[in-house]
């Protein structure tokens, strides 16, 4: 009798213990975000070099000099970049760069030749993994008949998209 009496006390136990549980379910949201891949760019100031304000005498220009434009660190998944480049145009000629007065600066894609204008000049590259050079060139170019000594300082601006 005893034995029977145990899992009868046991099974009420249990039913009165049932009773009292609650449920309760929650909700998360897993996130993160998948990037295209990155790259990083450096240009270094570049110096069109010293000339006599008596060398232009007309429709002078300059030879041209290299403007590398570099890329670190570029993922794979990055394909192409665009490079919209802007600056203030020079009083004379709206194609080049500011320089001086009757002397801008003339910029252009190294391979291609394209010309790169104040006003806003897209060029494109495709991508090298790892490190690579974007190749554009410059030099200054007579734009007005007479011309001014002076020191140039011309802020070019590149605005780097890809993919």
């Amino acid at each position: 009798m005893k034995t029977a009496i145990l899992p009868s006390v046991l099974a009420v136990g249990l039913l009165a213990c049932a009773a009292s549980v609650q449920a309760q379910s929650v909700t998360f949201n897993v996130t993160g975000t998948i990037t295209p891949g990155v790259c990083v760019f450096t240009a270094n100031d570049v110096d069109l070099g010293t000339y006599s304000a008596t060398t232009f005498t007309g429709s002078t220009t300059t030879g041209w000099v290299d403007v590398p434009i570099r890329s670190t660190r570029c993922d794979p998944l990055v394909t192409v970049v665009h490079m919209r480049v802007t600056g203030t145009a020079d009083a004379a000629d709206a194609a080049l760069f500011r320089g001086v007065s009757g002397i801008g600066v003339e910029l252009q894609q190294k391979i291609s030749g394209t010309p790169i204008v104040p006003a806003g000049t897209t060029v494109n590259f495709t991508t090298v993994p790892g490190a690579a050079s974007y190749m554009l060139q410059g030099r200054f170019k007579q734009s007005a008949p007479t011309v001014a000594a002076g020191t140039v300082r011309s802020p070019v601006t590149i605005q780097f998209t890809y993919n």
